[in-house]
């Protein structure tokens, strides 16, 4: 007769747990995200950020002016104030547009001349 052997199961500590073997990098914040833009892009990420707002803004007020009627408490303090409050509800939107055209504008020739001429005035 050939020799039984015992059954070997690990201990529950010897083994890491499945989320322990697997830890992926920190997603780093939007404000981190931004900030490596402007050290790599400098003024363009404002401009485009700021020109972004601006038609946002923009378009928000030019929509309530010819007949969308906001529901909320935007519709009493006015056009500008409501076109405000609607840019603010789409922030998340813009600032993923911002991502994502600021290094596309940065490839243009005149632009990216800029951009390396004046890289060491707004490294921190």
């Amino acid at each position: 007769m050939s020799p039984v052997e015992p059954d070997v199961n690990p201990s529950v500590s010897d083994t890491p747990p499945p989320s322990e073997a697997a830890t992926k990098p920190a997603k780093p914040s939007l404000m981190a995200r931004f900030k490596n833009l402007m050290l790599e892009y400098g003024p363009l990420a404002l401009v485009v950020n700021y020109a972004i707002f601006g038609l946002v803004i923009v378009g928000f007020y030019a929509a309530i002016e010819f007949g969308f009627q906001p529901s909320s408490t935007g519709e009493k303090a006015g056009s500008w104030a409501a076109a405000y409050a609607a840019s603010q509800v789409v922030k998340p939107l813009r600032l993923a547009a911002v991502f994502v055209l600021t290094p596309l504008i940065a490839r243009i020739p005149p632009v990216a001349r800029f951009i390396e001429r004046n890289k060491h005035k707004w490294s921190f």
